[in-house]
């Protein structure tokens, strides 16, 4: 597989060159004072200029409807929000480092979970398949970042290349290199995290195919957490010279390869479809009454727990060797997806589409399981075959959009397991400025296959867990000229699987429910801007699942356009904060997070000063982050034993290229 991987590579890489770009600006609403200033731009000269134009999408349910989507990450506001757990989450259990394993304080915004469960605990620092957007573009696009802080001995460091160019009018593609490492604040945690993708999209006539592949890597040195809490709480030490619990340095280690490949075929006569992307751009589309579409998905997976030197005196029990360990565990997933789709009528606005297909999945995996020296590995496989339907209605000119889908296993191991999703918009206003959304969720799923059976040096068990069964329900009101947004949520899941305080697999045979509110505020007062963002969540269950009842953000700043409109410039203050609870404990034998009833964490707000500027394509930031680590309480721990890294400053450059 690797000999494909940088065959394909070799091939992409003859295709490149370099070029330069602009981007959006922060606030929709707005114009972008930096247009003028581009349409100015010396580098152009004499020669025939190209208007830029870059448009991104998504092909939902594998070839079903196509939705735009925003380009790579190009806002200037939040460029200095380096770690991407906390783009996703306002508040996260974590290990103080970046990268490091960790798990949203916010229930709602946990993923639904990986086949691969390892991955879930460092998702947001891998780029997979489901990230990959398909682009066109009129020229080529680049964007290079480089971030860094922590100075000597502490630095933390991460690179991120994007480039894409269209070849002709119909192919376009592109490659991915994205780079997240540090040293740790704290001795022993060193940790290192990288991806490259390469991928590409042809869309002609009849014929569509997008293609994706991709190499995730990642190392995490493992510290145990802190020796003694107060040595954090109590002094002003230097980090470095602070006891951790494991000294030999353990390592986790995770490999993850992706390829993803969709072709889609189109039936009947076509019919010109012009669609807006943004205020400024338009996409020209052909639109067919039918078509077919296949989808295949390639996965192997590989997580490693290294000991050089075991300390025995951490962990309980040592089951297999006190002298020096690897526990690893294989894992290959194989995906094929054929539907059938009937699209929405172009004329009749309402008329929805309908879908049906069959889905094959096959997963393997290869472990040990038992404590034996010899012959102590096996390889469980595992199929599912299941039945795909929906209907829908995301015509962007209508005031009503609706998507519902499900599926049901028919045969394999996966037999009789369901999904039964929905979202209906309903838009408020003609230029669609209001919505009301609602969603529903209706499952029963296998418990995932990792939980079945383990046999680790310091964790071992075997599991017979029923299924889960999952009921949820989610609305928001989404206000774009008012900035705002409000929505609640309940979920209930019955037969939840949580790791206990011994950091064993249980599962809970009632009901566990959280109800989660939410509220998402811009306000504005001249130049100055106040973006809040607060989640309100509770559970019927607290020896099950611990959750913070109050997490919320706030990012507060001044953005102005001085040197006449040269040079954006916004300076301000974040506020991260959730209120007290029980935040989990972390075993590093198997890069997992579990409940624990010791100490209470959180109730500590963490402050970050930072400074950005805009100079036509480029953006650049200076950070404190961290900045009231010596005002007031020091007691700023995330997971249990794991605080979260001191002040440090921090900066950046992010340069987009185009032309």
């Amino acid at each position: 597989m690797k000999y494909i991987f940088y065959t394909i590579l070799c091939c992409l890489m003859s295709l490149t060159s370099l070029a330069q770009s602009d981007f959006d600006y922060g606030h929709p609403d707005e114009e972008d004072p930096r247009r003028s200033a581009f349409d100015q731009d010396s580098t152009r000269g004499e020669q025939r200029y190209v208007k830029p134009q870059r448009v991104a999408w998504k092909w939902m349910h594998d070839g079903v409807y196509k939705q735009y989507m925003s380009m790579t990450d190009t806002l200037t506001d939040g460029i200095h929000n380096t770690n991407p757990i906390f783009k996703h989450s306002v508040s996260n259990t974590y290990l103080g480092n970046l990268p490091s394993p960790y798990i949203s304080n916010v229930f709602i915004l946990r993923p639904r979970g990986e086949d691969f469960l390892p991955l879930d605990r460092v998702r947001d620092y891998l780029f997979r398949p489901e990230d990959a957007l398909d682009y066109n573009t009129s020229t080529a696009f680049a964007q290079i970042s480089y971030f860094n802080g922590g100075g000597r001995g502490k630095t933390e460091d991460r690179v991120d290349v994007w480039y894409m160019q269209n070849i002709n009018p119909f192919w376009n593609a592109g490659f991915r290199y994205n780079l997240m490492s540090a040293d740790g604040a704290y001795s022993y945690q060193k940790s290192k995290t990288y991806n490259f993708s390469v991928f590409s999209s042809y869309e002609k006539e009849r014929v569509t195919v997008s293609f994706f592949l991709n190499q995730n890597v990642g190392h995490y040195a493992e510290n145990g957490g802190i020796e003694v809490l107060a040595e954090v709480r109590d002094t002003v030490l230097d980090p470095k010279i602070i006891g951790t619990k494991l000294v030999m340095e353990p390592r986790n280690n995770i490999a993850n390869f992706n390829l993803s490949t969709l072709a889609q075929y189109n039936l009947g006569n076509a019919k010109e479809i012009i669609t807006p992307v943004d205020s400024i751009n338009m996409d020209t589309t052909y639109t067919y009454p039918m078509k077919f579409a296949l989808a295949l998905k390639v996965e192997d997976n590989r997580y490693r727990f290294r000991e050089e030197s075991v300390e025995t005196n951490f962990w309980d029990t040592t089951y297999l060797n006190t002298q020096s360990n690897q526990d690893i565990t294989n894992n290959q997933k194989y995906e094929i997806d054929a539907k059938f789709i009937l699209n929405e009528h172009p004329k009749y606005k309402y008329l929805p589409g309908v879908y049906a297909g069959l889905k094959f999945k096959y997963l393997k995996y290869d472990q040990r399981v038992s404590s034996d020296t010899i012959n102590n590995r096996a390889t469980n496989k595992y199929t599912g075959t299941y039945l795909t339907a929906g209907t829908f209605n995301m015509d962007s000119t209508t005031m009503f959009n609706f998507d519902i889908w499900g599926s049901f296993c028919l045969a394999g191991e996966y037999s009789a397991d369901y999904s039964l999703e929905g979202k209906i918009v309903q838009y408020l206003s003609r230029n669609r400025n209001s919505s009301v959304t609602a969603y529903a969720l209706l499952e029963t799923t296998t418990p995932n296959r990792y939980y079945d059976q383990y046999t680790g040096n310091h964790n071992q068990w075997e599991t017979n867990f029923s299924k889960i069964h999952a009921y949820n329900i989610k609305g928001h009101y989404n206000n774009k000229r008012l900035r705002t947004e409000v929505g609640i949520a309940l979920n209930n899941t019955k037969n939840y699987i949580y790791f206990d305080t011994t950091a064993y697999p249980r599962q809970y045979d009632g009901n566990l429910v959280v109800f989660t509110a939410w509220a998402k505020q811009i306000f504005r007062l001249g130049k100055f801007y106040f973006d809040q963002k607060v989640y309100y969540q509770i559970c019927n269950k607290d020896e099950i699942l611990q959750l913070p009842k109050v997490a919320l953000y706030s990012h507060n700043y001044y953005q102005n356009r001085l040197f006449k409109k040269v040079l954006g410039l916004q300076i301000g203050i974040d506020l991260f904060y959730n209120t007290s609870f029980y935040s989990n404990a972390y075993d590093p034998s198997i890069m997992q997070f579990y409940n624990q009833d010791i100490e209470k964490t959180g109730n500590y707000p963490k402050l970050d000063v930072f400074l950005t500027l805009n100079i036509k394509r480029a953006d650049l930031f200076v950070k404190y982050e961290h900045a009231n680590e010596r005002l007031g309480s020091r007691d700023y721990f995330s997971a249990y034993t794991y605080p979260i890294n001191p002040a440090k400053v921090k900066f950046g450059i992010r340069w987009n290229f185009f032309d």
